[in-house]
Order: C-alpha cells, then structure tokens, then sequence
C-alpha cells in the first residue's frame, strides 16, 4: 500500500509540473504588437506549405502593379527569408520555456537476478525531488528569455524594415538617373548629328566637331555606369523582397521622391529612443535574466540533485520487500562556488552593456539628427537654388547660341552643367530619405 501512494504522489508531481504551456502563435503576436507601436505592422510567420503559397499569391499581388515603398516595405516582411529564420529563435525560447517548466523525467529500473532456483527481481524508481521546487525560478528565467528573444527579433524587423526602404530609394534614385541620361544623351546625339552637318557643310571646325564627339560619348559611357548602378541597386532590392525569376520583373512606381516641407526639432530624441528602441529593452531584459540566474545559482548551488528512490524486491517465496531512500549531493569539493561566481560575472557584463548600449544610441540619436538635418538643407538647396542657377544659365546660354554669339559647344558644356546639377539634386534627396529612415530606426518610431 505504501509503495502504490508514493508512486501516486510521483506522478501527480509529474503531472502538476508539467501543466503548463505558452503558444508560439501567442508569443508571435506579441512581438506583431511590439513592431506595430512603431509603425512595422502584418509580420508572417511562414510554418506551412499552405501558408507559403498564401504568401506567393500576396507577393504576385503586389507586384501586379506599380512598387511602391510601402508594398516593398509590406513584401519584405512576409517574404524575406533572413527574417523567417529569425522567428524561429522565438519558437526556440518558447520551446525552452515550456521545457524549464517540467520535471526531470523519473529513472524507472528493472533488475533479475537467478541462483539456485531462486529468482530475485527488483523494481526500481528514483525522482529528483527537488527539481521540482526549481521549476518557478527555471520558469522565471525562461519567461524572460522569451521576452528578450522577442524585443531582439523585433528589433531585426526594425532593421530590416529601415534598410529595405533605404534600398527602395537607392533603387528609385538610380532609375531615376537612369532616366535623365537617357534624355540627355538624346540631346548630345541630335547635336552631334548637327555638328557632323555642320562640319561637312564647313561651317564648323574640326576641333569643335571633336570636342562635341567626345562629349557624347563620354555621355554615352555615363549612361551605361548609371545603368550598372541600376542593376546593382535593383538586386539589393531584390534580395531585401526575397525575389527571384519573373518576380523581379516589376515595374517601380513613378511617385515623386521629395524632401517634407518641415523639419523635426532635435529635443527630447533621446529620451524617446531610450524609452522607444527594442534594442535597448532586450538588454534591460537581459539584465534581469542575469540577476534571475545568479539569484537561481544561489538557490541551488547545495542541494541540486536530490533525489528520492523507490525499489521494490521480490523473491521466491518472500514476501516483496519495499525499500524508501533519499540521495543527497556532500558538498566536499563543490560548494557551487564556481556556478555562482560565473553568474555574478554575467550579471555585471550585462549591466556595463546595458550602460553602453545606452551611450551608444544617444549618440547614434544626436548622429543621426545631424545627418537628417543637414541632408535636408543641402537636398532643399541644391534643388531649389543650384538646379534652378543652372537652368537659368543654359537658358541664356541658349539665346547666344540663337543669336549666334556662343556655338555649339558651349551649350552642350552648359547643358552638361544642368544636367550634373539635376543627378546631384537626386542624390542629395536620396541621401535625404536615407536619413529620414535611419532617424526614424534610430529614435524608435514614426518622426
């Protein structure tokens, strides 16, 4: 009778130890909520067939139609493949949450022995009984790794959402050089066609028809690094959207890239970033997961292994003979003073990164304002006064060659001098979006 209420008791400790359970389902939609605070909103978490070719038939959808930011933005999140790998560690914290949640499993032994006809057999089962009080500290622990798992992948989406808008623009700037080559190598082509008329017809010297030749061909050599930078631009893109094959034949949309007509104010970005950044959450959290498992370290560091034990021995002729006994670590060598020091080491490591990781983006705040900011005033004012400087100037330049005071070539050198303004108005509004998305990473939110 003694031996079948102890083996009830060990299975209804069993039993109570592992009852409880966390769904990555739940866990995922944390971390959805966690993103969406921040303007990152519709992850996916692709774990089936069926849900991969949900997620083929959204892509396709959206890129039915002209690419804009914000569905390259919305395609990356469900179709990129470095960020699908990156859920799994919340499956993988989940998973070690549930199993700090449960006992070690009972050792159940059988032995036989046989002498002179008498048969000897001896049934065995041992727990480590203490284990069981360690489950809400192992618990504790494996919550807060959790937690920490979910703020740091959180975290990469942020990233990956900022660098995917910054190829968007890299790719959209290209095009857009791209495009304003070609226009402008089409005006060198009809000026050196003019200038081989006028050089055959000897109203033109040879020198100035050389110089218009060379400088339609190194127009020409100019468009074909353009679309080199094209290409490449696009291919990073690509990659960011987790595009291959007839996917990557989209068009980009055509909308406008211009700078915002007003500018943020820098005061309080830095209170905001620290408050706001999944990053610097997942390193408080990983503070209080060192100062749980040195506290845990502590805890046990004497009595880990203790373990209770049943046998019970049957042989012929005799009565079964039931055996209770406990086993108990002797601290003679190993006080765990090792496992504890080496906690406290962890604890104070993660305490001086906490305090770096804090400098670190007070400073990338204070750096990435005065990127933003001057990115702004130099976008606004080379398309605002250098382009327009520009533009007047061929345009007096055309008169002179319309009244015969200038030739042909010092147009084509004033229309060159335009259309350099124009590829530097471009890069200096994609350096400008560049930095309105890093700011917006960087400060842990919407500006």
């Amino acid at each position: 009778m003694v031996a079948k209420t102890t083996t009830a008791s060990i299975i209804a400790l069993i039993l109570f130890s592992g009852c409880s359970t966390i769904s990555q389902n739940e866990a995922f939609d944390s971390l959805n909520q966690l993103t969406s605070e921040q303007g990152i909103k519709n992850l996916q978490w692709i774990k089936t067939l069926q849900e991969a070719q949900r997620v083929e038939q959204s892509v396709q959808e959206l890129l039915s139609q002209p690419l804009t930011q914000e569905n390259a933005l919305r395609i990356m999140l469900i179709n990129n493949r470095a960020l699908q790998q990156t859920y799994e560690e919340i499956g993988i914290a989940q998973s070690e949450l549930v199993e700090a949640g449960l006992m070690r499993n009972p050792l159940l032994g059988y032995s036989i022995g046989r002498s002179n006809g008498i048969t000897t057999s001896t049934l065995s089962v041992e727990v480590a009984f203490l284990d069981l009080l360690w489950i809400p500290l192992r618990r504790e622990l494996g919550g807060l790794a959790l937690e920490e798992a979910m703020l740091s992948v959180g975290d990469t989406v942020l990233r990956s959402a900022r660098d995917t808008k910054k190829l968007y623009i890299d790719a959209r700037v290209a095009e857009e050089k791209v495009l304003l080559s070609r226009s402008i190598l089409k005006s060198y082509e009809a000026s050196f066609q003019l200038a081989i008329r006028q050089y055959t017809a000897g109203n033109l010297s040879k020198r100035d028809m050389l110089k218009i030749q060379d400088a339609y061909q190194h127009e020409r050599i100019e468009l074909m690094k353009l679309e080199r930078e094209n290409a490449s631009a696009r291919e990073a893109l690509n990659t960011a959207l987790g595009l291959y094959g007839k996917q990557t034949h989209y068009t980009l949309s055509t909308e406008m890239l211009k700078p915002s007509d007003n500018v943020i104010a820098e005061t309080g970005l830095e209170k905001r970033a620290i408050s706001n950044r999944l990053d610097m959450r997942s390193a408080i959290k990983s503070v209080d997961y060192a100062a749980t498992q040195a506290g845990y370290s502590e805890n046990t560091r004497l009595l880990d292994e203790v373990e209770l034990s049943v046998e019970s021995e049957k042989t012929t002729g005799e009565k079964r003979f039931n055996t209770f006994g406990i086993k108990l670590p002797i601290p003679l060598f190993d006080f765990g003073q090792g496992r504890v020091s080496k906690s406290q080491a962890i604890y104070n490591q993660s305490v001086h990164r906490l305090y770096e990781r804090a400098v670190t983006i007070r400073s990338e705040v204070r750096e990435g304002y005065a990127r933003y900011r001057y990115s702004y005033d130099i976008a606004k004012e080379t398309d605002e006064v250098i382009v327009k400087t520009n533009q007047q100037i061929l345009e007096e330049t055309q008169l002179f060659y319309n009244g015969m005071l200038d030739g042909i070539y010092e147009l084509l050198e004033d229309q060159r001098r335009y259309s350099e303004s124009k590829m530097e108005a471009l890069d200096a509004l994609g350096d400008y979006q560049k930095a309105h998305a890093d700011l917006e990473y960087t400060i842990g939110g919407k500006l």
